[in-house]
């Protein structure tokens, strides 16, 4: 040690090693006597409290300093409960002074200027009182939001727990993080045994893989995942659900949740069905055609809930189906489906449509249909009795005549709505395969050979826009029930396109889509509305989805929508909504077209 550090009054000394510590720890350190009075004090305590410097120096009353931490705006420092509250000055100084006096005291407090410090404070046993100050923001920080994350987690799990559908979520390297009761119920186990484990440790190698491989497209590509399929309970019942899957999180942090949609009691068929379709047999198909697509199955049925049970039931089977209720319809749908070359492999046909179409002389140009309706006719000779309709709940509503209102609404032609239509494509395309479903958004613009356009017909045109394929069944037959022409796509990138292509009358838009959704693609068509890229002002749009929030309306209404639909959606709901913004567009429009 030099003789200059050596000569160095001792005071002076401590202090300086008293600062070099405290620039170590970046922390505060003040050290006082048994009497009260400063001894020594870093200067990072201004870090804390702006007070004047010439208060830190050896023989400072504690009494004063603290004084002077009040008249900073420490009013509410050392609130023993950590809220925050206002007391006089002389009471902050007493009761920061008695905390001084105990051997030990440690709290956790705010600033004025929002900042979290820890304060630390030891009494010596021969009374020196060393105390310490630390900022702590950061780790509060860190805390409060595992605290909220560890709550949101507890949230999601008591919501999931209650819902009646099996859920599950996986993270990023398919191991299960999150599982309802009702999917526990599935493999007979608790949840403790699912999270944390893959697939492999729940079912046999070759379903982990079908699973996993589905999951793992989802993660990576974020194209939602929906099928048909049956599932085998633990206690050997088999369970035929849709499942669905989709991706959430943030790059590099994504997250697979799989729902399962129980349809057993949908597809539990009486003998009477079996008999029922076993009137139409299948059409003969090229062997090198029958494994290259599903078979296409048409199901013709008056009665909507068994029809719909019926499609659900052959989309389980792997089969490509779809119902229509009226004879002129199904004959316009198999002369659309012709053209498109979405060849119909088999018909199953019912009671009383089957009888009103073997009246009809258009019938015969169709072998499969004619097919089907020999094989009704010698079932009923053979019988002699009607076919009964199956017993459940009403799925689908039956069909009604066109609202008076909407009628009125469509009075007024406008030369730029040309009929919606779907194109159909090249004869010799080799991709050319639609779907039924495909060929069905076309048929009630089809119509027979005798129709007018739907514009001189005065009916109201809507477009759809939804990508879960059984909602677009729904809304094809409700829409065929009101007797509106429509068209339904698939993601809002294909509703923007078909707007572009021929306005409608009405948009009925889903929020939740792939590739661009609901509030994307009301935005796009906005601005092109702003633009002046449309012969019409502006055309309704309606949202449609089952978000039950209370900030998803705002949300949909600032996005440019006009109005929201709440799902399930019901006849009677779309039937109103779409007479109160037909009825308002068209005298909009016919006010904009007088100015």
């Amino acid at each position: 040690m030099d003789l200059s550090e050596a000569d160095l009054p001792r005071a002076e000394r401590d202090g300086k090693i008293i600062e070099a510590l405290a620039l170590a720890l970046d922390i505060a350190i003040t050290i006082y006597d048994r009497n009260d009075r400063l001894i020594s004090a870093s200067s990072q305590f201004r870090r804390f409290f702006d007070i004047p410097a010439e208060l830190l120096v050896p023989g400072t009353r504690l009494r004063d300093l603290l004084g002077a931490a009040y008249d900073s705006g420490a009013k509410s420092l050392g609130s023993p409960d950590g809220s925050s509250r206002i007391v006089s000055r002389d009471d902050f100084i007493a009761e920061r002074i008695a905390t001084h006096w105990r051997e030990r005291h440690e709290s956790i407090e705010r600033l004025p200027d929002g900042r979290w410090v820890r304060l630390c404070k030891r009494r010596m046993p021969d009374g020196v009182l060393i105390s310490t100050i630390s900022d702590v923001s950061e780790q509060h920080r860190r805390d409060s939001e595992l605290s909220q994350t560890r709550q949101q987690a507890e949230l999601a799990q008591h919501i999931l727990d209650n819902l009646a559908n099996p859920v599950m979520v996986k993270d990023s390297s398919l191991r299960y993080i999150m599982v309802n009761d009702a999917y526990c119920r599935i493999p007979g186990v608790t949840a403790q045994r699912v999270i944390g484990r893959y697939a492999e440790d729940l079912v046999g190698p070759e379903l982990a893989v079908k699973f996993e491989t589905m999951e793992r497209r989802v993660l990576e590509t974020g194209i939602p995942y929906e099928a048909v399929e049956q599932i085998v309970r633990s206690d050997g019942s088999v369970m035929h659900t849709v499942t669905r899957a989709r991706r959430s999180g943030t790059p590099g942090n994504y997250y697979v949740t799989v729902s399962f949609d129980d349809i057993t009691e949908y597809i539990q068929t009486d003998d009477r069905d079996t008999d029922a379709r076993a009137q139409a047999q299948p059409t003969p198909q090229p062997a090198d055609t029958q494994s290259d697509r599903p078979e296409r199955v048409l199901v013709l049925d008056s009665d909507p809930a068994r029809a719909e049970r019926r499609v659900i039931e052959l989309k389980a089977g792997g089969c490509d189906a779809l119902s229509i209720g009226d004879a002129a319809e199904a004959v316009a749908f198999l002369g659309a489906a012709e053209a498109m070359q979405a060849a119909v492999n088999r018909i199953e046909v019912f009671e009383p449509l089957a009888e009103k179409l073997s009246e009809r002389d258009d019938v015969n140009r169709f072998p499969v249909l004619v097919q089907a309706l020999k094989a009704w006719s010698r079932k009923r000779a053979g019988h002699n009795a009607p076919q009964q309709g199956l017993t459940g709940p009403e799925l689908l509503p039956s069909r009604y005549s066109v609202p008076k209102t909407v009628e009125r609404a469509v009075t007024k032609p406008v030369q730029s709505h040309s009929p919606v239509s779907t194109q159909a494509p090249a004869v010799n395309a080799p991709e050319a395969q639609p779907s039924l479903a495909t060929a069905g958004a076309t048929r009630s613009e089809t119509g027979s050979a005798t129709s007018t356009p739907a514009v001189e017909q005065g009916r109201v045109r809507v477009l759809v826009a939804e990508d879960n394929s059984v909602n677009q069944i729904v809304f094809e037959q409700i829409l065929e029930g009101i007797g509106v022409d429509y068209r339904i796509v698939g993601n809002g990138e294909e509703a923007v396109a078909a707007w572009r292509a021929s306005p409608p009358d009405l948009i009925l838009m889903d929020i939740s889509m792939p590739v661009m959704n609901g509030i994307q693609a009301t935005q796009a068509i906005r601005d092109a509305e702003r633009k002046g890229e449309s012969a019409r002002k502006r055309i309704p749009i309606i949202a449609v989805t089952a978000h039950a929030m209370s900030g998803d309306r705002d949300r949909c209404m600032r996005a440019g929508m006009d109005d929201y639909l709440s799902k399930p959606v019901s006849p009677d709901k779309l039937e109103a909504i779409i007479s109160k913004w037909i009825e308002s567009a068209s005298a909009a429009e016919a006010s904009y077209g007088s100015v």
